[in-house]
Parts: C-alpha cells; sequence; structure tokens
C-alpha cells in the first residue's frame, strides 16, 4: 500500500511539474479570397499528436495549452500558424483562421491525336481481317440469336430503362419482319453481325477480282 501511495505521489508530482495550463481554442477555417467556409482542415498542436479538424461549416474546438503553437492545414491551401498567448487570464480562446490558396505550376503537356484511317484504309482492313469460317460456323450452330434472348429474357432482371430498350428492340424486330420481311440493320455490338458482314465484303472483294 505505501509503495503504491508513493508512486502515484511521484507522478502526480512529474505531471504537475510539466502540465500547461489549458484553455478551450475555438474558431472557424475559412477561404481568404471568397470567405466560404473550409471543411475538414487539420488543426493540430505543433510537435504533439494532438487536434481536431473543421466542421461543413468550417467551425472547430479543442483543448489546447498556453503556449502552443497550432499549424491548421488544408488540401490546395498554403499552412497556417498561429501561437496560443501564454499570457491570457481567461479559459477560452477564439481566432477566425483564412487560409490562401497554394499555386502549382506544373510542365505544360502538349496533346497530338493520331490521324484518323480514311474510309478506303478502314475497308482494306475489314476486307482483309482473318476469321476462319469454322469459328462462323461455330457461333451460327450453337448460338442462335432467338434463343440466346429468350435466355437473357428469363434470367436476367432489367431495370426501367433496359425494358424499354428491350420492348423497343422487339418492337422493330416485329416490323421489320412484318413489312417485307425487311432485314434490319447491322447492330455494333453484335459480334455475330460483324462477322457476316466482313465475310460480306470478302466475297463481293473476290467477285470483283474473278470478274475481271
Amino acid at each position: 500500500m505505501k509503495r503504491f501511495i508513493t508512486i502515484l505521489l511521484l507522478s502526480f508530482t512529474f505531471f504537475a511539474s510539466y502540465s500547461k495550463e489549458v484553455v478551450q481554442f475555438s474558431g472557424f477555417v475559412r477561404d481568404a479570397a471568397t470567405n466560404a467556409p473550409i471543411p475538414f482542415a487539420a488543426i493540430y498542436i505543433q510537435h504533439e499528436n494532438r487536434g481536431t479538424i473543421s466542421g461543413y461549416d468550417g467551425f472547430f474546438t479543442f483543448v489546447v495549452g498556453k503556449g502552443d503553437t497550432i499549424i491548421i492545414r488544408s488540401l490546395a491551401y498554403k499552412e497556417f500558424k498561429i501561437a496560443v498567448p501564454a499570457d491570457l487570464d481567461v479559459t477560452s480562446f477564439t481566432k477566425e483562421i483564412t487560409l490562401d490558396r497554394a499555386t502549382y505550376n506544373l510542365d505544360s503537356v502538349i496533346v497530338k491525336a493520331k490521324p484518323l484511317p480514311t474510309p478506303g484504309q478502314l475497308g482494306a482492313a475489314l476486307a482483309n481481317l482473318d476469321i476462319p469460317n469454322s469459328m462462323q460456323e461455330l457461333a451460327r450452330n450453337t448460338i442462335e440469336q432467338s434463343i440466346l434472348n429468350d435466355e437473357i429474357s428469363r434470367n436476367t432482371k432489367y431495370d426501367g430503362k433496359e425494358n424499354f430498350n428491350q420492348y423497343v428492340q422487339s418492337q422493330a424486330d416485329y416490323y421489320y419482319s412484318r413489312n417485307g420481311n425487311q432485314r434490319p440493320g447491322i447492330s455494333l455490338t453484335n459480334p455475330f453481325a460483324w462477322a457476316s458482314f466482313i465475310k460480306d465484303i470478302k466475297a463481293k472483294k473476290k467477285k470483283k477480282q474473278s470478274g475481271r
């Protein structure tokens, strides 16, 4: 018991000799140019792992010691320091903090666009694209578009926009088939349609070459 009391007294003496008089430090952090509040600014005591952050309205409050140096930091702003007066005779200290925007000088960047291919170059690239006939036949024999659409419709939960798009597509397919069996245009997102389109281009190219 005596040993415990001795340790307690020594601890009290140590903290009492090094403790500071504390005050409640409060204020607002604002933009120096626009006077707008700066939320989430870091406000902390220099050389100590203790502080706080400003709220949505820029307000902050926490306990500091008299004579402490307070650092305020926020992204895109210059660091700000303020010293709490050591001779304060009150228990609270209020300060309006204004931060100046930081300026960063970046090296210039030149962006150059590559020239787009001409229609002739694009047609030649499509005609020379190597698509094995076996892969085309395998795709046609294993995945019929109607079966794929039915499977997607049964197992996919659509939102409102997707339901509308599905309805419009089904109506377009209906009118295409009703009015003279007109073939719909190529779908840009359908790989099988592209394969058929490229194969037709190759066939026309071979026909022209054989007719010469």
